[in-house]
């Protein structure tokens, strides 16, 4: 009887300290991130096609998720200083990697080229030299790529920095510029939501990718309970992905669903 009275005592004191742990991570998590439509957006369905992914993972481990749009700079630093529980969505860099957890991929960034057709119908490339010919418009703060940002340096004449990705395709379509590295389903959404039906069909853009680049989500360091977060979401994304969630807001994002 003592002993039976010993072993129900521990399984009383072990179910309440699991409990307890649960309520611990149980939390709201609190995310940063910024304005890049259609991937996330304050005016957008479930707030963009990445933030719809987060909630969902995190939805599928039984955790809730709050957003906070900053700009990016900042939602990156307030992040890193423990303000928020994660940040999205980024790119792999050393300097972050340093700071951060990063979860598993989310979204692939790919870049590709757009042009006018009626302007460059014949435009290829293969090498960056090949671009040699043309003025090419980028956007202030992006990187591209290091090849691509060495050929922009040796070659600052033609190129046109502006502070928006809209900005650049106005200019393209004014003959400012001939080419235009943008995010495909960004450029294709621009051209959606702020520009005509017979502006879409005047630009293209080259089945070559730039550059292409996994997008993740970012857990500070400076948290004790970074790592186990990153550990949750990762679980909950491999559900989202397995019973076929994760493909249909894929077909989603295509489609213009998440269109602000």
């Amino acid at each position: 009887m003592i002993k039976l009275l010993s072993q129900t005592r521990i399984f009383i004191i072990s179910l309440i300290l699991s409990l307890f742990s649960s309520v611990a991570i149980a939390q709201t998590i609190r995310i940063a991130t910024g304005e890049y439509p259609p991937f996330c957006s304050s005016s957008a369905k479930h707030y963009g096609f990445v933030s719809h992914v987060i909630s969902e993972a995190f939805a599928r481990e039984g955790h809730q998720v709050e957003f906070d749009f900053l700009p990016w700079k900042r939602a990156l630093y307030q992040t890193s200083n423990g303000e928020y529980d994660a940040t999205s969505w980024w790119v792999y860099s050393d300097e972050r990697a340093a700071k951060f957890y990063y979860s598993d991929t989310v979204v692939t960034n790919s870049v590709h080229f757009f042009y006018v057709k009626a302007h460059n119908f014949d435009f290829d490339w293969k090498t960056l030299s090949d671009l040699d010919d043309y003025r090419l418009g980028v956007t202030r703060g992006y990187f591209y790529n290091e090849e691509f940002t060495q050929y922009r340096e040796e070659n600052t004449d033609r190129f046109d920095v502006v502070n928006s990705d809209e900005q650049s395709l106005k200019r393209m379509l004014l003959k400012r510029i001939d080419l235009f590295p943008v995010n495909v389903v960004v450029g294709l959404e621009l051209l959606r939501t702020k520009f005509g039906p017979n502006v879409i069909h005047q630009i293209t853009y080259h089945p070559r990718p730039l550059s292409s680049k996994d997008g993740f989500i970012l857990f500070p360091k400076s948290q004790a309970n970074s790592a186990q977060l990153s550990a949750i979401f990762n679980s909950g994304l491999k559900k989202l992905k397995a019973d076929g969630s994760y493909e249909r807001m894929q077909e989603n994002l295509l489609s213009g669903y998440y269109s602000n």
